[in-house]
């Protein structure tokens, strides 16, 4: 009998006790179980209790699970304010997000970083947009340009531009490779952009203009990369013979250049590997076949790696290549997937989309795991 009754009053003290087991787990088994989870995982993992609600705001998951945003169609006017995000690993289902003060139909996605956009509206109104917290912050108007190059707008669509050797009108403007970073907590941002071969603009916080990195005449931005308060941009002549790499440091008040590298990028085979030591891929390589990315998978349209060795909880497949394709003549655009295992092309997802330039303005971001 004393055989039957320990165990029974056991399991009635366990059963008793099962309600407060999830809060009185010790605090590293939580943050161990926390850091395993994707962006969606994480936010549901607040639900389970206050303990596990506030360690989850205090922990920064160690897997980054790249999601897809999709904004609507130019002409779309009943989801204008709306957007939709694809998480890779909940395939079936896409959320939904309205932000009354963004016309999404009538902006285009230049850049992430983390959870935050870099957006450009009509008539080349730029913003920093937080896609989930919807915190926006606006940046000073394109025409404020505090340099060489000078920026005015004319009749509508069209803007002249000049600098001490040359003047043209043009319809649009040229962005080239657009960068961004920005803190979580102070808001402190540096947003950059090529403009075309005339300059390359950044504003910080608190400026109410763009500065300029001038671009010496006959050559035009190609490539930007900005990583650990340095500025990498390849610079290329108009017939691509010719070109060079420079990095300026943003450490200080005033950007400094650091370095200057010539090159021939009409024929990359002839030079050199430059790999960025703080960035997660290369501005140029040479030419040469990949057969294995290993533990990654390649963003192509973002032009960086992320890890992907756990793809059948996050759905992110590792040793792929994710890109964009788009055939002319069927008026269709596709996300796929390249598979160096299977050596096939499969695709990403079968999206319901309006028209296929509403996937031609899709991008990824990384979503920020560290909660405010």
């Amino acid at each position: 009998m004393k055989l039957l009754h320990k165990p029974n009053s056991y399991k009635l003290q366990r059963r008793g006790d099962k309600s407060k087991s999830w809060s009185e787990l010790p605090q590293d088994l939580i943050n161990s179980v926390l850091e395993r989870l994707d962006f969606a995982d994480s936010r549901r993992a607040e639900s389970v209790c206050s303990s596990w609600y506030s360690a989850a705001k205090r922990c920064v998951a160690k897997k980054q699970i790249p999601w897809l945003i999709l904004l609507p169609d130019e002409d779309d006017k009943i989801n204008n304010h709306w957007c939709k995000l694809f998480n890779p690993g909940e395939k079936d289902k896409l959320y939904k997000i309205r932000d009354e003060d963004v016309e999404f139909a009538n902006s285009y996605c230049l850049a992430t970083y983390g959870n935050w956009l870099f957006m450009v509206a009509y008539w080349y109104n730029l913003y920093l947009l937080n896609i989930f917290t919807h915190e926006r912050i606006d940046l000073p108007p394109v025409e404020s340009q505090l340099g060489t190059t000078k920026l005015e707008r004319t009749l509508k669509g069209w803007f002249c531009i000049s600098n001490g050797h040359r003047k043209r009108n043009h319809k649009d403007i040229i962005i080239v490779s657009p960068v961004f970073w920005i803190d979580e907590h102070t808001k402190e941002y540096l947003v950059l952009w090529g403009f075309g071969e005339w300059c390359v603009p950044y504003s910080k916080k608190g400026d109410t203009f763009w500065n300029q990195i001038q671009i010496p005449v006959d050559y035009g931005c190609s490539h930007l990369v900005y990583k650990d308060q340095k500025l990498y941009y390849l610079l290329k002549d108009y017939i691509g013979s010719n070109g060079f790499i420079k990095i300026f440091d943003f450490s200080g008040e005033i950007p400094r250049e650091t370095f200057q590298c010539g090159g021939v990028p009409g024929n990359i085979s002839s030079l050199e590997d430059y790999q960025c030591e703080t960035c997660s891929h290369s501005l140029f390589n040479k030419y040469e076949q990949v057969d294995s990315l290993g533990n990654e998978a390649m963003l192509f349209d973002l032009g960086i790696t992320v890890l992907a060795n756990d793809y059948i909880v996050g759905g992110f497949k590792r040793n792929s290549i994710y890109y964009k394709t788009t055939c002319h003549e069927k008026n269709t655009t596709q996300i796929c997937l390249f598979n160096f295992e299977t050596k096939e092309m499969e695709p990403l997802h079968k999206f319901d989309c309006s028209s296929h330039e509403q996937l031609a303005r899709s991008l990824w971001f990384l979503p920020s795991f560290k909660q405010t």
